[in-house]
């Protein structure tokens, strides 16, 4: 089952007084508040003396952060705060205001100004935008699994593959155990043909979520793609293991065996999923196939007989080869009887697989 990524950003645009239903008058009023201190602090930036101070920077930017939170005029203006810390920072120069406006710079403020920004622009499908306030938040709080959770999504469809690899990875390191992230992540590196990052990745998804089928499932097909049959039967068989009635994942061990040549593994899967599901026709049809093929192998001898040779063991071997075709035949007719009860028609391997054993069975009776 594929796995897909669904966050609601919207639950973040409910902080602040701008989303607590304050009447517009008042609101109006916040933000014309909040505005002139932007426009009182912007031209004293400006100012030689005053924007030689950080403390002017730094009022700057408390400004840009009530706008973000508590007005939302300028759609920017938690980035804006961010700069403009950084740069009271740079101002400040390892001065005795270092430590406030580097614990101004990781606040929780800050931190929730460029979330609650960049949900709005993922809520209008501004998938940039979103990412870049995104990111930053995830820099103003380096542990934090949400903010890199969201960049990740975000930055997988904006089609920016490095952010979204950047951030799930960031996000599994923080210890984030979403299913789906490490199923996206290595979706993306199996789109890159990179095997080993994708394997390893659904295998850490899976020591998070130890009871996740679907990322087990998503590990069996990155190993069968790849070639890696023998890893792909040991991870199948964790998945029997942890439940014996998967019908599905049992025939898919079978298939496994009978196409690496072990057919005796095979058909031991192959009886163990017909215990669980008598009806499956998959099962049904494959093991029809598999006698089929056993039956045909024997026949081959038959032909490769000289007339001596024939004379004295041609009879028997083809004994050997009408028993297999007689065992091949009830797994056919089994799988003709299951399309019938659903009233749909049959295949065309189906047909001609029955044609083809019955026509060789009526031979082997007119030998007798």
């Amino acid at each position: 089952m594929k796995k897909t990524i669904f966050v609601s950003v919207l639950s973040l645009v409910t902080t602040g007084v701008f989303a607590q239903g304050l009447d517009n008058q008042l609101r109006d009023a916040q933000c014309k508040s909040i505005t002139d201190e932007i426009t009182k602090g912007e031209k004293a930036s400006l100012d030689a003396k005053k924007g030689a101070k950080s403390s002017t920077w730094v009022k700057l930017a408390a400004a840009y952060e009530d706008m973000a939170i508590n007005c939302g005029k300028d759609s920017l203006a938690s980035q804006k705060a961010y700069n403009t810390y950084k740069k009271a920072l740079e101002v400040e120069a390892g001065g005795k205001g270092t430590k406030d406006i580097e614990a101004a710079l990781t606040s929780q403020k800050i931190y929730s100004a460029l979330m609650q920004q960049g949900a709005g622009f993922y809520n209008s499908k501004n998938f940039a935008d979103a990412l870049k306030l995104f990111r930053l938040a995830s820099e103003v709080s380096p542990k934090d699994t949400t903010a890199a959770l969201y960049a990740g999504i975000v930055g997988q469809q904006a089609q920016d593959i490095d952010a979204a690899k950047i951030f799930f990875n960031k996000f599994i390191e923080q210890g984030g155990k979403d299913p789906a992230v490490f199923y996206s992540l290595s979706e993306i590196y199996k789109g890159e043909k990179n095997t080993a990052q994708a394997v390893d990745v659904l295998k850490k998804g899976i020591a998070a979520n130890p009871n996740d089928k679907d990322l087990k499932g998503s590990l069996v097909n990155v190993q069968l793609s790849s070639g890696n049959s023998e890893e792909a039967i040991a991870e199948l068989k964790k998945l029997v293991d942890g439940d014996p009635t998967n019908v599905n994942n049992i025939l898919n061990l079978a298939i496994l065996y009978d196409n690496s040549g072990k057919k005796e593994e095979a058909l031991e899967w192959y009886k163990k999923a017909l215990a669980v599901d008598p009806n499956n026709y998959d099962c049904n049809f494959n093991l029809g196939v598999y006698y089929f093929n056993q039956a045909v192998q024997i026949k081959n001898e038959v032909d490769k007989m000289d007339m001596k040779e024939y004379q004295k063991n041609g009879k028997a071997v083809e004994d050997k080869a009408c028993a297999k075709f007689a065992e091949a035949k009830p797994y056919f007719e089994t799988c003709k009887a299951v399309r019938e009860k659903e009233g749909k028609a049959l295949e065309e391997d189906l047909t001609s697989s029955l044609t083809s054993v019955n026509s060789v069975l009526e031979q082997c009776a007119k030998r007798k």
